[in-house]
């Protein structure tokens, strides 16, 4: 279930990754980062950075990087949407009532029309030269 560009960007802003990942690492501020170790992997020397300006976080130690969402998939064992509902609920937000924003797949409908009949007048043409040589 797709959401709004308009309800993620919200919940995004109204979820700092730095206040909920300091809910389950010990962080400390390191320049404009916060860094502590990883709750993804072992480790004994910090390698896990959260980018508090981008609102990101990146584990040099495993790999495992992403925005707040992306961290409570990871940490809590979640899939997308549950995610979402999950931070949603945190932020005090409702969830969008089935709203499914289908512009996306409206235009990949449009393009596989138009690639459609683009190969219908190729091959019109390419059968129609074959029969004229």
């Amino acid at each position: 279930m797709p959401f709004p560009d308009g309800f993620l960007q919200e919940l995004k802003l109204r979820s700092d990754i730095t206040e909920i990942a300091s809910s389950y690492v010990n962080l400390k501020r390191h320049g404009r980062n916060m860094v502590g170790l990883c709750p993804f992997h072992g480790e004994k020397t910090p390698s896990f950075n959260i980018y508090t300006e981008s609102g990101s976080f990146y584990c040099f130690g495993c790999g495992a990087g992403g925005d707040v969402i992306t961290f409570i998939m990871k940490i809590e064992n979640l899939d997308y949407v549950e995610a979402v509902k999950f931070l949603a609920q945190r932020a005090g937000m409702e969830m969008p009532e089935n709203t499914y924003d289908d512009s996306l797949s409206k235009l990949r409908m449009r393009i596989y029309e138009a690639n459609r009949e683009a190969a219908r007048f190729f091959h019109a043409t390419l059968l129609s030269q074959r029969g004229q040589s």
